[in-house]
């Protein structure tokens, strides 16, 4: 066996499946290991959310009329829960699928080499633990029951009367679908997000770790990146997690422009800031990587230049 075929702990890991969500994913047959049963997952948690909601409004009569904005005609909504939550639960596959072929490619390429290999596998344990982590996940639990409240209630809320609140000003009265909404619904979307966030996260700190240990790169690899070009695809795996994002925020501008009256340019300062953020947090982590790629430029370029010399002046000699 040679050392790019050398089992290591860190052989079998995944950014996705781990943490107490996933296992509870399990125990409830939601998932599969590793993430079989998706379209159950695609059913079952979207509508765990929105069906509660529906009957709600229904109760409260502000399903489909009598208000503002009814339920049924919530764009942010739909944006939200039919369309966000889904495409976050199908990038879990494409991420598990494609960041494990990326991590197979440091051993397959031969730049991580058999006397780096244990600090490599290390580094994917510590990614693994931190993945596994029941106190981030806590963490992130108390953060959005406590953050998304206080947000509906200081102007998240679209003014005037709809089907989650009567709106007065800084007065917010929530029905009982928006007590739903406000205190469990959105928090557990928020959840979802955050802990992608974290995720991206535990990716970013690992490309740092690695980043540091002395790989075999190759200054004239045909990639033009020293044979980590392959990083790249990595960026490509977090575009359905942006993507959600992007369709979240562009239901909430769309449902204050329809019934705000607000103009859709109002909101160039955060759709800016959405696009900053998400190439911070997908392309930031591949310049640790910098550092080493300049330094084996260098070296490659006054050790090739040194043997074309050579080759050269043996040439013109003979």
């Amino acid at each position: 066996m040679s050392f790019n075929e050398r089992a290591g702990p860190g052989d079998d890991f995944s950014l996705v499946t781990g943490g107490p969500l996933y296992h509870g994913l399990l125990r409830a047959r939601l998932a599969r290991p590793p993430l079989d049963l998706l379209r159950r997952r695609l059913l079952v948690l979207p509508s765990l959310l929105v069906l509660p909601l529906l009957v709600l409004a229904l109760l409260d009569g502000r399903a489909y009329g009598g208000v503002k904005v009814p339920f049924l005609c919530d764009i942010e909504n739909y944006a939200r829960f039919l369309i966000a939550l889904p495409v976050l639960l199908f990038a879990e596959v494409l991420v598990h699928q494609r960041l494990r072929r990326v991590i197979a490619q440091f051993t397959e390429r031969g730049l991580v080499t058999l006397e780096v290999r244990p600090r490599f596998d290390a580094a994917l344990a510590s990614a693994a633990r931190l993945r596994d982590s029941i106190a981030a996940e806590v963490v992130m639990l108390v953060t959005v029951f406590v953050l998304a409240p206080w947000l509906w209630h200081h102007g998240m809320a679209l003014q005037g009367t709809t089907w989650y609140a009567n709106v007065a000003g800084e007065e917010v009265s929530l029905t009982m679908a928006g007590s739903f909404f406000v205190y469990v619904a959105a928090p557990l979307f928020q959840f979802i997000v955050l802990r992608w966030i974290f995720r991206i996260f535990i990716w970013g700190r690992f490309l740092r770790q690695v980043s540091k240990l002395p790989l075999a790169i190759l200054p004239a690899h045909p990639d033009r990146a020293g044979g980590l070009g392959f990083l790249g695809g990595s960026a490509f795996a977090f575009g359905p997690v942006l993507f959600a994002q992007g369709a979240v925020l562009s239901g909430f501008i769309a449902n204050r422009v329809f019934y705000n009256g607000q103009s859709a340019l109002e909101f160039r300062g955060e759709a800016a800031m959405l696009i900053a953020i998400a190439l911070v947090l997908v392309l930031a982590p591949l310049l640790f990587f910098a550092k080493a790629l300049a330094h084996a430029r260098r070296t490659g370029t006054r050790e090739y230049g040194a043997l074309a010399a050579s080759y050269m002046r043996a040439f013109d000699h003979k």
